[in-house]
């Protein structure tokens, strides 16, 4: 019996944890290095090198719009100075990935995408 009540204090305690890291998720998601932000779009740098997409990133260029790259330390760089920025100034972006999957970030560098739990944890009764 008393293993029992153990094994359900422990399991309590593992979902709590769960569904804590769940919520935090979303706030700490940010865009992969190895990104570029061209205005309002964002590529990864394999979307963007590749010759079958070279009508889309030319028209994101001709659009306008400063251009950042983030590299693969996670540092952001401006493409026209080379200088490291603060991804703070980094503009709300619909990036698409190597694969062409689109997401959107918030403006910072950040995931708009905030996941949420729709089942609560309720505990009947240990014993």
């Amino acid at each position: 019996m008393r293993r029992r009540k153990i094994l359900y204090v422990a399991l309590f305690i593992a979902a709590l944890s769960t569904i804590s890291a769940s919520k935090t998720y979303g706030a700490t998601t940010a865009m992969p290095g190895g990104t570029v932000v061209i205005g309002s779009h964002a590529f990864s740098l394999d979307y963007a090198n590749d010759t079958k997409n070279e009508n889309e990133i030319s028209s994101a260029l001709l659009t306008g719009g400063d251009v950042y790259v983030k590299v693969f330390d996670n540092t952001w760089v401006n493409n026209t100075t080379s200088l490291a920025i603060n991804a703070n100034i980094i503009p709300s972006v619909t990036y698409k990935s190597s694969t062409g999957i689109e997401s959107s970030f918030a403006a910072g560098d950040a995931s708009s995408d905030t996941p949420t739990v729709t089942d609560p944890l309720q505990i009947i009764s240990i014993e």
